[in-house]
C-alpha cells in the first residue's frame, strides 16, 4: 500500500440529516483510453466520466471524476474488477497506482484493478488548499493542525468553484456506482484501508446488489468520530509497544524505563517548544527549527500507525529525554509534509465536519483526553475549524451498523492507534458472512512485520474464492514483530565526492516484484527518483549506507562487488522493504 498513512477520518452523527440515499444516475457514456502512468506496468486505461455535483437535484455544476483502469494482466480475466479506495478522508486512489500495482499484482492477474478519485481528491475536482504558510518555509508546517485563519482562507477559495455541503461519503459512493454502470461492470470487489473501509461499508449498504466482495483493512465503522478516541487509543496502543520493548531482553537494556524516558520528554515540552537541528529534505542543509509538546505527541501518534516505526519509538524517546529532539523534528516535518499536506484539506474537512465531529459532545472528548500524552488539542483544533466549515446533511439512520450477506474480510492491527480491533468486531456483528482476522503487533498497517506476506496471500485467495468460508488463516499467528533498534540509526553525515555517489547512479528494478527507480547524481547530492512517487534526497552515513533525508528510519543500504552495485536494499527500521538489483542497461560506473 501507499505508506503515507493519513488520519483517517469517521463517520458521525449529524443531528437532523434528511437526505434519502440517491440513486444512481442514468449511465453515462465513457470511453477510456490506453495509458501508461508512471511506475505501472502492464496495460492501463484511463478516462474522466463527468456528474452533477448536486446528485440529488441533478442541476447545476458538474464535475469530472478521474478514472484509471489496470487491465488483468492474464488470460481469461473474471468479470467483477478489485476497486481501492483510498484513505484520509482526501487522498487519491489514482496516485496510489504504483504501489497498488505491486501489492495486487497476484490479483491482478485475473481481475482488472479499477481506481476512482473520489469528489474532492485528486483529479476529480480536488480541494486543494494549502494550511501551511508560508509554502517552502519547514517551521510552517511545524505548527498548529488546522490553523484557524487558513481554515477560513480555505474556505473562502474553495466556495468559488464549489459548494463544499456535497462532498460527503454518501454521494462519492453513488458517484462510484455511477462509474461502474458506466463501464458496463455488474459487481465489484471492493479493497478500503482506514477511512476506505467506512466508504465501502457506506457503498456496501447503498448498492449491495452489485458487490462480490469486500476486504476491509483498520476499520473505521460508520458510528466512529473522529477525533474523539485519538487520546485514547493512541495512549493503548503507545504502552503496548513500550510493554513489548520491556518484555525483550535486547530493548530493555538500551531502554531500561522508556515510560521514564516519555514522562521526561514531555515534561520538558510542556515547558516551552525546544529547538532542534534538521536537514532541509530538498537540499540537505542544516536547517535549525523547534517543536512543540503538540506536535510532539502527534508524532508519536503517527509512528504507532506502522510497525517498522512504532519500532523506533524507545529510541526516539531516550533521545529526546537526553535533548536530542531531532530525529523527533525530523518526523514531524515528515508527517506534516507528506501525511497531512499531501491529500485534499478541504475534501478532508467537508468529510469530516458533516460525518464527525458534529456528533461529539461538549466536554466529552476533553474528559477522555485527562492525562494522556496526546491531550484535547486535535479535538479541539477540529471543533474550532469544522465552526467555520459548511455542514453537509447525511441520510437518516447513517450511523447505524451496515447489515449485509455480502462475503467481508476484515483486517485488524492488534496494536492499531486509532482503529482498533474492537471496532473490527463491532463491524462483523452486523456481517452475517464475514471474518475478522487481528494481525500480531500490527498497526493501522502491518509494514515493518515478518512473514506479513501472509496477509497478501490470504486477501488474494479470498478475493479468487469470493467466500471467507474455508480461509487458511494459520499463516497469521506466526507473524512476528523484528527485534527492537536498540540504538538510532546513523544520522551525521559524511563526506562523499562526486565520483564515488556516480557508483551508485543508474537505473534499477525490483529483484522479484515489480519495481523501478533512477538513482541520479546532481550538484554532488543523490537523489532516488521513483516513477509516479516524489524524489527523495539520500545522504551518506557511511560508506555504503544513505539515509533518506526526513524519514530517519529509512534508509538505502547498497551491496557492493569489486566496487560496483549489486543490490540497493530500501529499510525501514532496519528492515528490508524493497530490494533492488541494477538493470543490464544502465552505465557502468
Amino acid at each position: 500500500m501507499n505508506r503515507s498513512q493519513r488520519i483517517p477520518a469517521a463517520l458521525g452523527l449529524v443531528f437532523g440529516a434528511l437526505v434519502a440515499a440517491a440513486g444512481s444516475a442514468e449511465p453515462t457514456a465513457l470511453s477510456l483510453s490506453p495509458c501508461q502512468p508512471p511506475g505501472v506496468p502492464g496495460p492501463a486505461r484511463c478516462g474522466r466520466l463527468s456528474v452533477y455535483e448536486d446528485r440529488v437535484t441533478k442541476k447545476g455544476r458538474q464535475i469530472g471524476l478521474k478514472i484509471l483502469v489496470l487491465a488483468a494482466t492474464g488470460g481469461n480475466p473474471a468479470p467483477d474488477p478489485v476497486v481501492f479506495l483510498a484513505g484520509g478522508p482526501g487522498e487519491s486512489a489514482t496516485e496510489a497506482a504504483p504501489g497498488l500495482a505491486m501489492v495486487f499484482a497476484k490479483v491482478r492477474e485475473r481481475r482488472d484493478l479499477l481506481l476512482v478519485d473520489q469528489r474532492g481528491t485528486g483529479g476529480s475536482h480536488p480541494l486543494n488548499c494549502s494550511l501551511f504558510e508560508p509554502a517552502g518555509e519547514l517551521q510552517s508546517y511545524l505548527g498548529d493542525f488546522l490553523p484557524f485563519a487558513a481554515v477560513r482562507r480555505c474556505r473562502s477559495e474553495l466556495e468559488k468553484d464549489a459548494d463544499l455541503t456535497l462532498y460527503t461519503t454518501p454521494l462519492a459512493m453513488d458517484d462510484l456506482d455511477q462509474v461502474r454502470a458506466a463501464l458496463g461492470y455488474d459487481r465489484l470487489d471492493l479493497f478500503g484501508g482506514s477511512y476506505g473501509t467506512r466508504a465501502a461499508l457506506v457503498y456496501l449498504r447503498r448498492h449491495e446488489a452489485h458487490v462480490r466482495t469486500v476486504t476491509i483493512q483498520g476499520v473505521a465503522p460508520t458510528d466512529q468520530l473522529v477525533p474523539l478516541h485519538f487520546a485514547r487509543d493512541t495512549e493503548r496502543a503507545l504502552h503496548f509497544v513500550l510493554g513489548e520493548c520491556a518484555t525483550e531482553a535486547a530493548c530493555r537494556a538500551a531502554f531500561p524505563d522508556a515510560k521514564a524516558d516519555l514522562k521526561a520528554m514531555m515534561e520538558r515540552l510542556a515547558a516551552g517548544s525546544v529547538p532542534a537541528e534538521i536537514l532541509h529534505p530538498e537540499t540537505g542543509e542544516s536547517v535549525t527549527v523547534s517543536i512543540s509538546r503538540d506536535l510532539a505527541a502527534e508524532t508519536i501518534r503517527y509512528m504507532l500507525y506502522s510497525p517498522a516505526a512504532a519500532g523506533q519509538i524507545p529510541a526516539f524517546l531516550h533521545a529526546a529525554a537526553a535533548g536530542d529532539f531531532t530525529p523527533l523534528a525530523e518526523m514531524a516535518l515528515f508527517g506534516r509534509q507528506h501525511i497531512v499536506a499531501s491529500g485534499s484539506m478541504g475534501d478532508y474537512l467537508s468529510v469530516t465536519c458533516a460525518e464527525d465531529v458534529p456528533g461529539i459532545a461538549v466536554g466529552e472528548g476533553e474528559r477522555e483526553a485527562a492525562g494522556t500524552m496526546l491531550g484535547a488539542y486535535r479535538l479541539r483544533q477540529q471543533r474550532a475549524a469544522c465552526g467555520v466549515w459548511p455542514r453537509g446533511e447525511l441520510p437518516l439512520g447513517y450511523r447505524r451498523p451496515v447489515h449485509s450477506r455480502a462475503p467481508v474480510l476484515i483486517l485488524s492491527g492488534s496494536c492499531d492507534p486509532v482503529t482498533p480491533p474492537a471496532q473490527g468486531t463491532a463491524v462483523a456483528k452486523s456481517l452475517s458472512r464475514s471474518l475478522h482476522v487481528v494481525v500480531p503487533h500490527g498497526g493501522h498497517d502491518f509494514d515493518g512485520l515478518k512473514g506479513v506476506d501472509c496477509i497478501d496471500r490470504l486477501v488474494a485467495d479470498f478475493i479468487e474464492r469470493g467466500t471467507t468460508t474455508g480461509l487458511d488463516t494459520e499463516c497469521v499467528d506466526r507473524i512476528e514483530r523484528p527485534p527492537f533498534p536498540t540504538a538510532l540509526a546513523p544520522m551525521k553525515p559524511v563526506p562523499m565526492d562526486e565520483e564515488r555517489l556516480a557508483r551508485f547512479a543508474g537505473a534499477y528494478t525490483g529483484e522479484g516484484r515489480p519495481f523501478e527507480a533512477q538513482l541520479e547524481v546532481s550538484s554532488g547530492r543523490l537523489r532516488l527518483a521513483i516513477p509516479g512517487d516524489r524524489t527523495m534526497l539520500l545522504v551518506p552515513v557511511s560508506g555504503d549506507r544513505f539515509r533518506i533525508v526526513g524519514v530517519p528510519f529509512a534508509a538505502v543500504r547498497f551491496e557492493m562487488d569489486q566496487g560496483r552495485v549489486r543490490r540497493a536494499v530500501l529499510e525501514e527500521g532496519g528492515v528490508a522493504q524493497v530490494t533492488l538489483v541494477p538493470k543490464a542497461s544502465s552505465p557502468s560506473p
